[in-house]
């Protein structure tokens, strides 16, 4: 055991004497025993780097458990971990010398990596996972082994050579690694990761900020200095028992918070963290009082997360305050068990073993979440989009008026809330007043905010809540409401989402789009196929097949009006003019759009209603319907739609061509007498380029498109050139195939009727 060879790797006689400081009846004899199973196992083995014995790596894994407290089998089970997947050494072998547990927790690890699947590689991931988090709703202390060996791997990511899969590996542990250390309220651990993410992701961004506020540190030695000192003497003088250092600032979190805002890292705030460390609850409010006694306090940055935890159970009061030689100083302040709790949250009990003593709500946190997942989700790509949502994003916790917590997802909206109540308080919500105002239900909330939800015997559940609806579980509620309507109704409700999803990209009409190009997009692109339309819309209408994946795979070779990989989109909103309405399209705009490059808008004669036109840069065509839904939800908005460039030059195409030749026709009726027939084509053609005028604006323009107005001048302009035709006919005593021209006006006004009673029928 630790062979000199091993020296300059790791001290393993220090890591046990470390782990005996914490826990004196750790089984030493069993721990040597685990080691030397593993460094027989992995014998030959190397690192990336070629040069290091492989056992360096479940050693280091175990150092960084052991830095957290872990318990014994945790410990044993870091140094086997990677034994049955790399080695010739079975998992049987592990639990019949180390015992069930520790097999349990190392059968957990290797499910992640060693699963087989024929599919590609994303998928592959997104199964492993699946199966990683499946297995630690039996043992959650699994996660922690694979957090604690995601970090090492990641301490020596310089080591693989291929750049592209140094990216994967960093961007991987970024959206799957890093959310779960912050749902375990391990915060260290997090920090430590997103900066590594970070220097690797973007590493010039990373070593620009690093330097800056390392200089910024440099610069604040004195004030903080004086900072501390005057508040020990004033601790001291109150009997207050306080610890007062520097906090590291998390450069990944400032990065997001500068760019979320749109500035540069020349940008970056020039100010002081510190964190106060007391003995008990009283003595942080104490403390606050002291501060913002000896110095300015900026009102608008105190939160009281001691009264009002995050979901993850991170506890702290938090101020900013102009301290000495006025540089803004942020301050943390908490006891030391609330400490404990910060850097190693719920992940405190599964280090030592303790998960009994972990609350339901605790435990729910991705207990219940990953086994709802599980259940509703149909495929690979579903299941890590829906954790994402429930369980990897940033968490909010929203009030009852009785004052009880619902811990929802960042962004979550009222629907999400109501759902979390009650299903049938979901299905008849209407409303809801959030902090005393009345509010729509796709309101997004805030955490801290305390709602009611208002409700009616006449509400039900609307496909368009599936747009703002966060959670999984409130989407899955909708559409089993959805379910149990009317086929009518499902029907009715497909055929208006999918048509305005093909509005918004310019697709036409979905009665004009033959059905087999509908099937074969669908087919190609989705789980199931569908016999007919009235199948498609029926899923659309209930939720089980989204409009806008249809319009996707339909135009998924499309690259029209992309500009850096982004879609520039005209939007034109028609709304009810009162005080604020431009502030709020305005936002909503801002929020959903990557960038935008006008917006005007301008009230009618009368001044009730206004009318706005915007160009914005979205990535996708999801973004856009994303983006409508939102605006439709503005108080006073009537209508929403995308103006069409290809639109505007083919109706200026056309409408020049039957100006032209309307203009030209009185000089074609000289040649009446040479060509009998060429009037009769040039009428045809007139005809035919007013209706191609009249389609062009059906597909292009969808809120022209629904008013009566352009039915009645699409059918009074060929009956007004036909009184002009008379009028002519008979000025210049002309001798027309009357059968033939009343044949062309049949058919004309035949087209038009049908058209217009197609069109009746679908509003």
């Amino acid at each position: 055991m630790n062979k000199p060879e091993y020296k300059k790797f790791f001290d393993l006689k220090g890591l046990i004497a470390n782990i005996k400081d914490y826990s004196p009846e750790f089984n030493q004899e069993k721990f040597e025993k685990a080691f030397e199973f593993a460094e027989e196992a992995h014998t030959g083995q190397l690192r990336k780097d070629g040069t290091t014995p492989y056992i360096t790596h479940p050693v280091k894994v175990t150092e960084i458990l052991a830095e957290m407290h872990s318990d014994e089998d945790i410990l044993i089970a870091a140094l086997l971990h990677d034994v049955p997947e790399d080695t010739h050494k079975t998992l049987a072998e592990i639990e019949d010398k180390f015992g069930r547990d520790v097999a349990f927790l190392v059968d957990g690890i290797t499910k992640f990596s060693k699963v087989q699947y024929k599919n590609n590689m994303p998928q592959r991931e997104v199964e492993s996972l699946k199966k990683l988090l499946l297995h630690s709703i039996q043992d959650p202390r699994v996660i922690l082994i694979k957090l604690a060996d995601r970090l090492h791997n990641m301490r020596t990511l310089h080591n693989i050579e291929k750049p592209e899969k140094r990216l994967r590996i960093a961007k991987e542990t970024l959206e799957i690694y890093v959310p779960i250390a912050n749902l375990l309220g391990i915060q260290y651990l997090r920090m430590e990761l997103q900066e590594l993410c970070f220097k690797y992701l973007l590493p010039k961004e990373y070593e620009e900020l690093r330097v800056k506020i390392e200089q910024q540190q440099q610069d604040h030695r004195k004030a903080l200095s004086e900072f501390v000192h005057i508040l020990e003497q004033s601790f001291k003088e109150n009997g207050i028992n306080g610890e007062i250092f520097e906090r590291k600032r998390n450069l990944y979190n400032i990065y997001k918070k500068i760019t979320s805002e749109g500035k540069t890292i020349s940008d970056v705030e020039n100010r002081i963290a510190v964190r106060i460390l007391v003995d008990k609850l009283s003595s942080c409010y104490q403390a606050l009082g002291i501060i913002h006694g000896k110095f300015m306090a900026k009102t608008d940055k105190l939160k009281d997360y001691i009264a009002n935890p995050k979901a993850n159970g991170y506890k702290s009061l938090h101020t900013s305050v102009f301290g000495h030689g006025g540089y803004l100083t942020q301050v943390q302040i908490r006891t030391r068990e609330m400490n404990i709790q910060v850097e190693y949250g719920v992940a405190e009990h599964l280090l030592r073993n303790e998960v009994e003593k972990l609350s339901q709500d605790e435990r729910s946190a991705w207990v219940n979440k990953i086994s709802e997942l599980d259940q509703y989700a149909k495929k690979s790509g579903e299941f890590l989009e829906n954790l994402k949502l429930d369980i990897f994003e940033d968490r909010i916790l929203v009030y009852t008026p009785e004052g009880k917590g619902v811990d929802l997802p960042k962004g979550a909206a009222v629907i999400d809330f109501a759902y979390a109540i009650d299903p049938a308080l979901g299905n008849r919500a209407c409303g809801a007043e959030i902090n005393g105002k009345t509010v729509l239900i796709t309101k997004v909330l805030k955490s801290g905010d305390i709602v009611k939800v208002l409700a009616s015997k006449t509400s039900s559940a609307e496909l368009f809540w599936l747009s703002f609806a966060k959670t999984n579980f409130a989407k899955n509620q909708i559409k089993i409401h959805l379910k149990h309507t009317s086929k009518d109704r499902r029907m009715h409700e497909g055929a208006r989402f999918l048509q305005k999803e093909f509005d918004i990209a310019s697709l036409g009409v979905v009665a004009n789009m033959n059905f087999k190009k509908i099937s074969e997009a669908i087919g190609d692109n989705f789980e199931y196929s569908y016999n007919n339309i009235e199948d498609v819309l029926v899923a659309i209408g209930q939720g089980d097949l989204k409009a806008v994946d249809v319009v996707k795979s339909i135009k998924k070779d499309a690259k029209e009006g992309r500009k850096s990989g982004m879609i520039k989109v005209i939007v034109k909103i028609v709304a009810k003019n009162r005080f604020g309405l431009l502030r709020d399209v305005s936002e909503v705009l801002y929020r959903n759009a990557s960038d935008m490059s006008y917006l005007k808008g301008y009230t009618a004669h009368s001044e009730e209603d206004a009318y706005f036109t915007a160009k914005i840069l979205v990535k996708d065509i999801a973004s856009v319907g994303k983006t409508f839904d939102e605006l439709v939800q503005i108080e006073g908005v009537k209508d929403v739609y995308r103006v069409s460039n290809k639109g505007l030059i083919l109706t200026y195409i056309f409408g020049t061509i039957t100006a032209f030749l309307w203009i030209l026709h009185p000089l074609l009726l000289k040649m009446q007498d040479q060509n009998p027939w060429v009037l009769n084509i040039v009428l045809f053609c007139l005809f035919l380029s007013v209706i191609l005028v009249m389609n062009v604006v059906k597909k292009y323009f969808p809120y022209i498109r629904k008013k009566l107005l352009l039915w009645a001048i699409t059918f009074s302009l060929p009956v007004l050139s036909l009184l002009i035709l008379l009028i002519e006919i008979f000025y210049f005593n002309l001798q027309l195939n009357w059968t033939s021209l009343l044949i062309e006006i049949a058919i004309i006004y035949t087209y038009l009727g049908i058209s217009f009673f197609q069109f009746r029928k679908r509003i």
